[in-house]
């Protein structure tokens, strides 16, 4: 049911708000992927001390799904808060105006480039779904649930580098506490 603050909104508040809660959730999830990531290296370093063996298919659940999941699910949420690694020494001498172009433009190389990964992800994963794609090891681990969820990740990384643009060039910045942002 729509509360009256709801349906006052503007669609773009609204899509903006949406988007938020999206990367927030990715976020919390890549969180949770990364305390289980601890735990299960944890417990397969303990087994090799202990037990005398590791864990099976630790490292495969691992490279193929751990790591990969706590990267692509948090991307969009540090493009949101603005989290993402900053070099500076060249934008840091820049004056508030240039900052501003220096950044505008990386963001849409940025984009460009993700949106090409983007492309290039549905095609992996529609091949990685049509065959089954897993990985060899001990035990066979699917890799194509993790190829949609790569492309998800990626999808709204692109979303929130289209935000951030249009956020620079109407010179609508920071404040990530506003709900209509």
């Amino acid at each position: 049911m729509d509360t009256p603050a709801s349906t006052s909104a503007p669609p773009a508040a609204k899509s903006r708000r949406a988007l938020r809660w999206t990367l927030t959730g990715c976020a919390t999830a890549a969180g949770g992927m990364s305390l289980f990531m601890a735990l299960h290296i944890g417990a397969d370093v303990t087994a090799r001390n202990i037990g005398g063996g590791p864990l099976p298919v630790t490292l495969e659940i691992t490279q193929n799904w751990s790591m990969v999941l706590i990267v692509m699910l948090a991307m969009g949420y540090a493009e949101l808060t603005g989290e993402h690694i900053r070099a500076t020494v060249f934008s840091g001498r820049l004056s508030p105006a240039g900052k501003r172009k220096s950044e505008l433009m990386v963001k849409v190389v940025a984009f460009a480039v993700v949106v090409v990964l983007t492309y290039y992800s549905i095609l992996s994963a529609v091949f990685s779904v049509e065959v089954g794609q897993v990985a060899v090891g001990a035990v066979p681990i699917p890799v194509w649930p993790v190829k949609i969820l790569l492309v998800l990740g990626f999808v709204l990384f692109a979303l929130q580098l289209l935000v951030s643009i249009v956020d620079l060039l109407t010179k609508r910045q920071g404040n990530t506490d506003d709900p209509d942002r």
